[in-house]
């Protein structure tokens, strides 16, 4: 079985963060986003699970509220958008900064969503959340 036949069968589950200062992501959005309870430096916190996918795959972006928010306000573009969200602030910065945009690249787009429509599979979504709280609740 190739190596690609085999990533099927596994399934996704992978999660992004945006932890550091000019991290970009691109990506379109796949499903429901999930509110996620965990403990950051000891204390309760909420993320937002924001299933999408990149050119790598399919991946839960765990973002703060305001991320989701940015991306939420999109909601009626997202079966035809590509969008790309870009950090601002060190690592462990509470007040970091995130720029969203939408990306104008027709390549892009044809890529990104055909690797949604030949890769993802909705039930990565609950594989990916359940690995986002054992993250965020260690």
């Amino acid at each position: 079985m190739s190596w690609k036949e085999k990533s099927k069968e596994f399934g996704g589950g992978d999660l992004a963060f945006l932890s550091e200062d000019g991290e970009v992501i691109n990506f379109v959005v796949v499903g429901e986003p999930v509110l996620l309870e965990g403990k950051f430096k000891g204390r309760p916190t909420e993320k937002v699970g924001c299933p999408i996918v990149t050119e790598d795959g399919f991946v839960l972006l765990v973002a703060g509220k305001r991320l989701f928010r940015k991306i939420a306000k999109h909601e009626e573009r997202f079966g035809d958008c590509v969008f790309q969200a870009i950090r601002h602030g060190e690592q462990g910065d509470i007040n970091s900064t995130y720029d969203l945009k939408m990306l104008d690249d027709n390549e892009l787009a044809r890529k990104l969503f055909t690797v949604k429509a030949e890769w993802f599979n909705p039930e990565m979504i609950d594989e990916a959340v359940k690995a986002a709280l054992d993250v965020m609740t260690q």
